[in-house]
């Protein structure tokens, strides 16, 4: 079985540190119990803290990992079980059991049992019954699966109780009243919060192509949020922000519903109202986009010309993608998605010049080599490669991708995500250079000891000499964070190159590791870096400050101990006490480092 396509380096990265020391306990415990392979997946059970083993899933390509999953709540990064399990696959191979692919396993079912399988999940549990109905739904909606003819379904309105939810919207904005308005104030982002839930409800049947249910919604969830808004305490202004909220789910909503010109004349009189209400209090234009969507709807003769491919000049709407109208744009490209209406999408994406959407319509229609030309000859930001680069990479285009991400270096904005995705998957597929000229990228701008420790091993033999270029550059910027460049001289000794990156700085972060480092031989710097930390916070008075001193009082005292200068220790320490009698909580302390 071929190894998977991971080293330790690439797992501490994107691990967090916790994560990473509780994977090799995990690892070492035993914890992870079956390991399976099937095809570009491996599949394991993780003894953790619950009842029940977790599940962990980890996809995979030629050139790394794509994607993992655990059943534990940790939302972020890699957690723990994920760790253990690429630990045991890294360490021992042999214990990982290789199964055939699922696909190959389908292929040998005939319709009839496939179908007896897939009703018997389905009655099995009715979560896996809507994941088959969602994937059914995305296969038929697949230009790559011809559209079966069926006669027209009728259609029949969900009743919506609008009663009911104006009660709910209400019922939010009113749940302060009982509170003191210093308490009310931190809460009303919950509020809002509140009301974003409710109006997801309404989003829910917009996503459907449920349009005109969703209106109704909407005017129930407006017309009160107008009515009662200013009710809150808006100090922040997040109540009146959702408005912009608000305006979206509108927009959508009009566009998705079928509607007589008379139908929409009667919405843009509501939204009008609607938009001179809250026009008093600062809130401009939340509902201007939702009235053009009332107003034009989809009767507009340049738009026509576009969606029917009499227009198809690049930019011919030029500004209308960002600026001018562009909520519009979108949200109408949204709808033709949720129509599968891709062919009318990338005409109108074209149109609007909207690049990274018209890249992403010919990667759904297959159309990959199209979408990577068009990349390379129209991106001028390095973040568009980088999405579009993900994207080709999930279709299995490979060298597609690749060749993207390496354009996407070239350009223009912040590079570090995209050379830290393209970096891996140059190294999986044995593009050593590339991968090299990636992680260096990401170094440059992430100036972290992960991505440092990635150039090395990247690196071989050539490590010696890029190691001193490296390190230069990194005495001479001066980054924002001062934590990874002193993690990095720390890292390879260079006490000296340490102290002179936190010595104008006051980031108590990064200054004190250099501070416990320099103790046995930088005793002076030290000291002195040590009171100025501990005397500030001690002079405030504030107690709850104390123990944060008291820590920085202990690097001190280690340092006049380390270059043997005990007695003016001691007499620091007695003047200290001297000075801070009346404190009577940092008395004790200072009596305990004296000692």
């Amino acid at each position: 079985m071929a190894p998977l396509p991971i080293s330790e380096a690439v797992i501490r990265e994107r691990a967090t540190g916790e994560s990473y020391r509780r994977g090799q306990e995990y690892e070492r415990a035993g914890a992870v119990l079956e390991v399976v392979r099937q095809g570009n997946a491996v599949v394991a059970e993780v003894l953790g803290s619950a009842p029940e083993p977790y599940q962990v899933t980890v996809s995979f390509d030629a050139a790394g990992i794509t994607g993992t999953e655990c059943t534990c709540p940790v939302e972020w990064g890699w957690c723990k079980h994920v760790v253990a399990t690429l630990l045991v696959c890294l360490h021992e191979p042999d214990v990982v059991e290789e199964r055939e692919p699922i696909a190959a396993t389908i292929d040998r079912l005939d319709l009839d049992q496939l179908r007896a399988v897939l009703v018997s999940l389905a009655g099995r549990d009715a979560t896996i019954a809507r994941l088959i109905e969602g994937e059914i739904g995305r296969a038929q909606s697949d230009p790559r699966v011809p559209a079966r003819a069926e006669e027209p379904k009728p259609t029949r309105p969900i009743p919506v109780d609008a009663k009911a939810l104006r009660r709910q919207v209400r019922g939010a904005l009113h749940g302060l009243d009982r509170m003191r308005s210093s308490e009310a104030y931190w809460h009303v982002g919950s509020v809002v919060g509140e009301v974003r839930g409710i109006l997801e409800q309404a989003w829910a049947f917009i996503r459907a192509g449920d349009g005109a249910t969703a209106l109704t919604m909407l005017e129930a969830i407006t017309d009160e949020y107008v009515q009662e808004w200013t009710t809150l305490d808006d100090s922040d202004g997040m109540a009146g922000e959702f408005f912009a909220e608000i305006g979206e789910a509108w927009t959508e909503a009009l566009l998705a519903a079928d509607l007589s010109a008379d139908e929409r004349a009667v919405w843009v009189d509501r939204l009008g109202g609607w938009a001179d209400e809250v026009a008093d209090y600062g809130i401009d234009d939340a509902f201007a986009t939702a009235m053009d969507a009332a107003e034009i709807g989809w009767d507009d003769d340049d738009l026509e010309a576009v969606l029917h491919g009499e227009s198809a000049e690049e930019g011919v709407w030029h500004g209308w993608g960002e600026e001018v109208n562009g909520g519009l744009t979108i949200a109408r490209l949204n709808v033709l998605e949720r129509q599968g209406r891709r062919d009318e999408y990338l005409l109108l994406a074209r149109a609007a010049g909207l690049g990274s959407y018209v890249a992403a319509a010919l990667v759904r229609l297959e159309r990959c080599q199209e979408a990577a030309d068009y990349g390379l000859t129209h991106f001028a930001d390095a973040g568009q490669a980088l999405t579009l680069a993900q994207q080709l990479r999930d279709r299995q285009e490979l060298e597609l991708a690749i060749a993207v991400g390496e354009h996407g270096l070239a350009l223009a904005g912040p590079k570090g995500p995209l050379a830290l995705w393209l970096r891996e998957l140059a190294a999986g597929l044995g593009r050593r250079d590339l991968a090299l000229a990636a992680a260096e990228t990401a170094f440059d701008e992430e100036r972290s000891l992960t991505s440092y420790l990635r150039v090395q091993e990247l690196s071989g033999d050539e490590w010696p000499e890029r190691r001193e270029r490296i390190l230069e550059r990194l005495r001479r910027a001066r980054p924002f964070s001062r934590l990874g460049p002193v993690e990095i001289f720390l890292h390879e000794g260079l006490i000296d190159d340490a102290i002179a990156v936190v010595d104008d700085s006051n980031d108590y972060h990064a200054i004190e590791p250099v501070v416990v480092a320099a103790i046995a031989t930088r005793a002076d710097w030290a000291i002195r870096a040590s009171k100025a930390q501990a005397e500030p916070l001690m002079d405030r008075g504030q107690a709850q400050s104390y123990h944060h001193a008291v820590r920085w009082l202990g690097h001190a005292r280690d340092a006049y101990l380390a270059a043997n200068r005990r007695d003016e220790w001691q007499e620091y320490v007695g003047a200290l006490m001297e000075r801070h009698a009346r404190k009577y909580k940092l008395v004790p302390m200072l009596k305990g480092l004296g000692r």
